[in-house]
Order: structure tokens, then C-alpha cells, then sequence
């Protein structure tokens, strides 16, 4: 019985011992299973975070390269370095081409500025010269625009500059200048001669040039053909007139003798024969009348076409304004020969030309 009761808890100790083993046993399986599981996981974790960081080192280049474009595309608009937008429009295209010579109005007729010296303030420039301006619109399939200049300062400077209108109409010795430094032609001229005298009042009618010494005498300024005759009268630099050159016009040159602020006056020829109260103390020797001449911008055909206009418009009675305006009969054909020389009358002003 004792026996018996040995076996039993022999064998109940070994099934206790067999479970434990086998507990054991499952328990080892599954720590390895778990760690193969998890080396698994770990392989794959680290394989994604690989393509993940791949993929992020490509993203940052590619908006890096972006952003460095954008960044160069608006460094470049702030520094002026892109052009911006051609204006297409056409009112561009037409402020464009007015610049040009011979350029085209909206109408699509060529354009040519017609530029008058300064003789006359601005308001009578504009009364004497739109006639003449009118005319050749009238007459003529382009379109011509006056432009007045203010005084001769600024007429002067614009020439030495070599800012050349297309037609001119001035006194003979810029005339010549003109075909000299830029090749211009001229094309009619007035056909009265030009010349200049020194008129004073009727108590000083016996009086000479010489007279005159020290004394004020009135004209328009330099590069007036008025003021160098004057100047070339008085060759000796110590025995001068006191020359007053602020006369805003050939007319008030005279007025300003009237009002007794001069006591003589050197005007042209069509204002000698209007005073008969004043005294003529002496003339010059004559020149090409008032002459209008074209500049190389303006086509040899079209100045062709605007000669013969200008010969025929004594003929034209509704136009009669032009002419009478400018105080001249008739233009007549100029040549180039008529002016060579004339142009050494501004050496007596001006030292370099």
C-alpha cells in the first residue's frame, strides 16, 4: 500500500515536471518567434525611414531648385534686370513713330516739323507761321507741324546740339550753316533780298554809324544776321556802341527807340519803308531773302513736292494769308551756291564753330 501510494506521487511529480518542461519550452519558442517578429518589424521600420529619408533628400533639392528660381525671378524684377512688358498698344506705336522723321500721324500720312527762327514772341510766331503751315497741309499729302521756339537762345543751342528740325525757314547765314555742318538743302528763299539798316530819330538825321559810339543802340541778339551786321560795323573792340540785344522782335527793336530807351535801332529791310519819320543812317550790303531748306531726314521726292507747292503759292488767292503774313512777295528757287560763306558772318560772335 505504502508502495502504491510512492508511485503515484512519484508519477505525479514527473507530469509535473513534463508540463514545467513544456511550459518552459513554449515559453522559449515564443521569445524567439517574438524576436524574429520584431527583427522583422525593425527591418522593415528601418527600410521605410530609409525610402522616407531618400525621398525627403530628393523633395528638399527639388524645392530648393524651385525657390531659387523663384527667389532669382523676383531678385531679377526688383534689380530691373528683366525688361519689362512691351506696350503694344497703339496709341505706344504712335507716340513711338512721332519721333521718328517722317513718321506716320493716325491717319497714316507722314509727319514733318516745320520750325520758323524766333524772330517774333511766341503768340505772333504763331500768327505769321500758321498759314504758311496750313498751306502745305492743305496742299500737300503729309501732315506738317510748327514748332515755335521761344527766343533765339535756345534756337541757337538746338543748332550747335544738331537738333534738326525737318523744314526750316531763317536768314540766309543759318541757311548756310545748316548746309554746311548738316547737309541741308534749301529750297526756296523770298524773293526780296535781305538787308539791314540803322534807323534813328529825325534829330539825328545827319548823324553817321560812327556817331553811335558809346551810345545804346537796340537789336535782337546773337545769331541774328541784325546783331553781326551791327557787330561787323564797329570793327575796333575799344570804340563800340552799347548794344542792347533784349528786343523780343525787329519790331520792338524800334518801339524800344520810340520810348527813348535807345537812340537807334538796326531792323530789316521790310521795316525800313513802314518809318518814314525815322532816319536811315546806313544799310548793309544785301543777302538771300528769308529761306526754307529741308534736312536729309526728309526724302529728296517729298522735298521735290514741297519746292513746287512753295513756288506755286503766290498764285493760290485762298492762301494769300502765307505769304502777306511774311511780309514777301513770292518764294523762288534757292540754290546752294547763294549761301557758300555766308555762314563765316557768326565767326564774328562765335570763336568755335
Amino acid at each position: 500500500m505504502k508502495t502504491s501510494i510512492k508511485s503515484l506521487g512519484l508519477l505525479f511529480g514527473l507530469i509535473l515536471a513534463a508540463a514545467a518542461w513544456a511550459q518552459d519550452e513554449a515559453e522559449e519558442t515564443a521569445q524567439q518567434g517574438g524576436g524574429e517578429v520584431a527583427e522583422e518589424a525593425a527591418d522593415s521600420a528601418a527600410s521605410t525611414e530609409s525610402t522616407e529619408q531618400a525621398a525627403t533628400e530628393e523633395a528638399p533639392e527639388t524645392e530648393a531648385g524651385e525657390s531659387t528660381q523663384a527667389d532669382e525671378s523676383t531678385a531679377t524684377e526688383e534689380n530691373g534686370d528683366t525688361a519689362p512688358a512691351e506696350d503694344t498698344s497703339p496709341a505706344a506705336a504712335e507716340a513711338e513713330s512721332a519721333d521718328e522723321p517722317g513718321a506716320q500721324d493716325a491717319s497714316g500720312a507722314e509727319t514733318f516739323v516745320f520750325q520758323p527762327h524766333p524772330i517774333f514772341t511766341p503768340a505772333t510766331a504763331e500768327l505769321v507761321y500758321r498759314p504758311l503751315v496750313n498751306y502745305l497741309n492743305d496742299s500737300l499729302p503729309y501732315r506738317f507741324d510748327l514748332e515755335i521756339v521761344p527766343d533765339y537762345h535756345r534756337y541757337w543751342l538746338s543748332i550747335r546740339r544738331g537738333e534738326n528740325p525737318h523744314l526750316v525757314l531763317e536768314e540766309p547765314h543759318l541757311t548756310a550753316y545748316r548746309i554746311e555742318r548738316y547737309n541741308f538743302t534749301p529750297l526756296v528763299r523770298a524773293a526780296e533780298p535781305r538787308t539791314y539798316s540803322m534807323l534813328t530819330s529825325m534829330d539825328n538825321a545827319e548823324a553817321s554809324v560812327r556817331d553811335f559810339i558809346g551810345r545804346p543802340v537796340s537789336t535782337m541778339p546773337a545769331p541774328s544776321l541784325g546783331y553781326l551786321i551791327l557787330a561787323d560795323w564797329y570793327d575796333n573792340p575799344m570804340q563800340q556802341p552799347i548794344i542792347q540785344s533784349n528786343a523780343s522782335s525787329w519790331l520792338d527793336a524800334v518801339e524800344i527807340v520810340f520810348s527813348m530807351e535807345a537812340d537807334a535801332a538796326i531792323v530789316p529791310n521790310n521795316l525800313v519803308s513802314r518809318y518814314v519819320n525815322m532816319a536811315n543812317i546806313l544799310t548793309s550790303q544785301e543777302f538771300p531773302g528769308v529761306t526754307i531748306s529741308a534736312s536729309p531726314a526728309v526724302p529728296v521726292a517729298i522735298q521735290e513736292e514741297i519746292r513746287d507747292a512753295l513756288l506755286a503759292l503766290h498764285e493760290d488767292e485762298e492762301h494769300f494769308a502765307a505769304l502777306n503774313e511774311l511780309d514777301i512777295s513770292q518764294f523762288v528757287e534757292a540754290r546752294p551756291a547763294q549761301y557758300e560763306g555766308l555762314d563765316e558772318w557768326l565767326e564774328l560772335v562765335y570763336s568755335t564753330l
